[in-house]
């Protein structure tokens, strides 16, 4: 199900001096053909751990517009998430081959953020969406009524109120379909931390069991020192919401926030395939959450770029770099295809406690790559939206093609198709978004695909948008559909059948 619009042809972007053949497509050889989805965030859109009330001082009328002119913590589509994945499913379901090469979807990755809150039944959503055959629930507390915002108990009027009969459908059990393709997990900062920023310490791991949540903030909140302080992780960040008008929730201790050796542990333990989707036995007892995982003709490693100290942002610590050192010296026989949840340039997340090294960020770790050639791609998340980019050598050429892809939950809630492929000692990488199935013609309608219908109606009426902005996450037709050519510096051989015409430098 790739989109059809007009300005969304494949566009060619080329490494300087190079050009593909007319007969490309006849003369390619596929390597590798994958489905990439990032940001699901699978959500407890009623737990008490959430933040919404902040999120109204991006508002267009907000005067704290200028300094805050996005928060992320509040979308009307919310309730929708699961249903958006299940939609999601069937549309990657439906693609059996690469629309460029022909070749199968031998693969599925993920780039983090499958949860949004890191809490127990958000993992466990996730992984039985993923893996099929598995009762889904996506309602938590008390099953016979809403207890979120945008329901009856909230009046505030910064929140979208869903009809009555809406909110039943979205908590109502559904059994899920799963990939038909096998699926990797990589680790993002919404997988580990509350609101993908806080770590789940003392107080801030309470609040979400409890019974008690914040719905509407204090008059007197001054709203950018108290951001600032729940993205630097600080404890006063809850003082400042203590004066927040709240209701009553039912607790619920599937709502426990999880650790990172706990979300191992649920994809060891999940009965999908590949075993462990990706994660180890030596995952589990070194505590870590990055690995490689090979194909026939790529290499695919698996960065964990979340930093369990706090913030939003990513980075890597010194002991991954040295692991992803190793890895790259010993790949030079292959292309080698990096996948993570962040992408270079968020690389800036620092914290890190005075007892310990400091962290790796984007100048440091781009200039450790560019010594490895093997490294033709770079496929992420993170930043809600399609972007693609060249990053360069010294010399101009192009080093690696960084793809970053949109998320589910908002705006244009798209995956991709990846797929690559060798045209003489040309490498191509080829990718498609992909929408997802939700329906939104049948508007009387309460079933799981007319929800994510209206779950994509409600991100593409976003009232934040900046003014001048597209600022919904679906780029421009250069980070969409594109071909993109480099040199190929491998010797492509398949090792299932003869090798292949035209593939590789001798």
């Amino acid at each position: 199900m790739t989109t059809a619009r007009p300005d969304d042809a494949h566009q060619v972007r080329a490494d300087h001096g190079l050009t593909l053949p007319e007969d490309w497509r006849e003369r390619s050889t596929p390597l590798l053909v994958l489905a990439q989805l990032s940001d699901l965030h699978v959500m407890d859109a009623q737990s008490p751990a959430r933040f919404e009330l902040l999120d109204r001082y991006a508002d267009p009328d907000s005067p704290w517009r200028d300094e805050l002119p996005e928060i992320g913590m509040y979308r009307p589509q919310e309730p929708f998430t699961t249903h958006v994945l299940e939609a999601m499913v069937h549309a990657v379901n439906a693609t059996a081959t690469g629309p460029l090469s022909g070749g199968p979807v031998e693969l599925v990755v993920v780039t983090g953020d499958m949860t949004d809150n890191a809490q127990v039944n958000e993992l466990r959503n996730y992984l039985g969406l993923l893996d099929g055959d598995a009762v889904i629930q996506p309602g938590s507390g008390d099953p016979s009524r809403w207890e979120g915002v945008g329901g009856d108990l909230v009046e505030d009027e910064r929140y979208r109120h869903h009809d009555r009969a809406v909110l039943a459908a979205a908590t109502a059990p559904f059994t899920s379909t799963g990939l038909s393709a096998p699926w990797l997990a990589v680790h993002g900062n919404h997988d580990l931390l509350i609101q993908g920023t806080v770590p789940s310490l003392g107080r801030y791991a309470a609040i979400s069991t409890g019974g008690d949540k914040a719905i509407s903030p204090p008059d007197d909140l001054h709203a950018a020192d108290t951001v600032a302080a729940l993205y630097d992780c600080e404890p006063r960040a809850l003082d400042m919401l203590a004066g927040s008008r709240r209701i009553s929730v039912t607790p619920d201790p599937d709502r426990r926030h999880v650790t990172r050796d706990e979300h191992v542990a649920a994809h060891l333990d999940s009965p999908g395939q590949p075993s462990g989707h990706g994660y180890t036995a030596h995952n589990q007892e070194t505590g870590t959450a990055y690995y490689v995982w090979d194909t026939d003709q790529v290499r695919c490693v698996m960065l964990d770029t979340v930093n369990e100290h706090g913030g939003w942002q990513g980075s890597i610590d010194r002991e991954q770099l040295a692991w992803l050192e190793t890895v790259l010296e010993a790949s030079d026989d292959r292309p080698t295809v990096l996948f993570s949840h962040h992408p270079l340039e968020t690389f800036v997340n620092g914290n890190h406690p005075e007892d310990l090294p400091t962290r790796v960020l984007a100048d440091e770790l781009r200039e450790v790559l560019l010594r490895y050639p093997c490294v033709v791609a770079w496929v992420n998340g993170h930043t809600h939206e399609h972007r693609v980019q060249a990053v360069l050598r010294a010399d101009g050429s192009v080093a690696w093609w960084q793809v970053t892809t949109a998320s589910h939950i908002d705006w244009p809630q798209q995956s991709r198709i990846v797929e690559l492929l060798c045209v003489d000692d040309l490498l191509v990488i080829g990718c498609t978004v992909v929408d997802h199935a939700g329906e939104r013609d049948r508007r009387d309608s309460l079933d799981l695909l007319a929800l994510a219908g209206l779950s994509r109606e409600l991100a593409g009426n976003n009232w934040q948008r900046p003014a001048g902005s597209p600022g919904d996450g679906a780029g421009g037709p250069e980070d969409r559909n594109v071909i993109l050519v480099s040199r190929l510096h491998h010797r492509i051989v398949t090792p299932r059948a003869r090798p292949r015409r035209g593939c590789g430098r001798a």
